[in-house]
């Protein structure tokens, strides 16, 4: 017998003795705690978004879930751990919609979707509102874009930060209307409603949930960008009811696991969070944070991953966005 057919012979069978301790140990998880990432700080969308769903599904997979709070570096330190951690199921995060916007965006994002993390399920959703200061002589979106252009490089907006969502929420609205309006970065989206409160910018992106504390005439909201009306806002208008459905930002949130972790561990958690998502209570504590549901399947989020990240390859850079460091 030769040593090229010999060794032919013996590495099924390597193959196979490999795989067997992973299949058994799928078949057995989870058997202990589960740590869940998040990118964001204590009391972020994120987190509280994490630690509803951390609470749902260790009821459904019978072990702890602890949230493990990793902020910074726009997203890079949580995305980082995750990427080195065992493929075991035992090290997951929330992804936020920002991980295939990073790429087109920060000069030395490392990480590529689909290929550094594994896609898992996708969880919900969320988008913005347009605010504005109600001492403008605007009411509606169509008129405060009129009026912007008829002050090109006047009117200044504020946002949660460079690069985040709601930033690009804005630029996305500049780009399809050709409207000049200075972004003056703050480090969190309270701030910067609280300034546009009092007049200090003239407009505002914000989340859903951040967006309840401008109501009662303290903010003017004049937008929101997703596919629908929300419930907290029923009276206020979408992008495309005002004729601008190419402005949409659909703030995503879905868990993602290592790389190369294994199909059954994938499947056992895509399961777990399709049966988390019928349940009332959890769709109702979505509400009340400002999401909805948007449960997808790994390979369909997987899918929806790639188009995201296509979409913004083609967009950020028509938006002339300085690269960030």
């Amino acid at each position: 017998m030769s040593r090229r057919y010999a060794l032919a012979l013996l590495c099924p069978a390597i193959l196979l003795a490999t795989l067997a301790p992973l299949r058994c140990y799928a078949d057995d998880y989870p058997s202990r705690p589960i740590h869940l990432i998040i990118t964001t700080p204590a009391g972020s969308l994120v987190d509280v978004l994490g630690r509803l769903y951390a609470e749902a599904m260790s009821a459904r997979l019978g072990q702890p879930i602890v949230v493990d709070n990793r902020s910074g570096g726009m997203t890079m330190l949580g995305t980082d751990v995750l990427s080195h951690a065992d493929p075991d199921g035992y090290t997951l995060m929330i992804g936020p919609s920002e991980l295939t916007m990073l790429p087109s965006l920060k000069r030395d994002y490392r990480y590529e979707p689909g290929k550094d993390y594994t896609p898992v399920a996708l969880i919900t959703s969320s988008w913005t509102v347009f605010a504005i200061y109600p001492g403008l002589p605007v009411k509606t979106l169509p008129e405060f874009i009129a009026y912007v252009k008829a002050n090109p490089g006047k009117l200044r907006y504020g946002s949660g930060g460079v690069g985040g969502a709601l930033h690009i929420a804005v630029e996305e609205l500049k780009l399809k209307t050709g409207i000049d309006l200075v972004h003056v970065p703050y480090r969190g989206g309270g701030q910067a409603a609280t300034d546009a409160m009092a007049g200090q910018i003239d407009m505002v992106s914000l989340g859903l949930a951040s967006a309840r504390v401008a109501e009662g005439g303290k903010l003017l909201l004049l937008a929101q960008t997703g596919p629908s009306r929300h419930p907290l806002f029923p009276d206020v208008p979408t992008t495309a009811e005002y004729g601008l459905p190419e402005v949409r930002m659909d703030t995503w949130f879905g868990l993602i696991a290592p790389p190369n972790t294994p199909a059954a561990i994938v499947d056992r958690l895509d399961r777990a969070t399709a049966e988390v998502e019928q349940q009332q209570s959890f769709r109702d504590n979505l509400a009340k944070i400002g999401c909805a549901p948007a449960y997808l399947p790994h390979a369909a989020f997987a899918a929806f991953i790639a188009d995201d990240l296509a979409k913004w390859r083609q967009l950020i850079p028509a938006m002339g966005i300085p690269p960030i460091e």
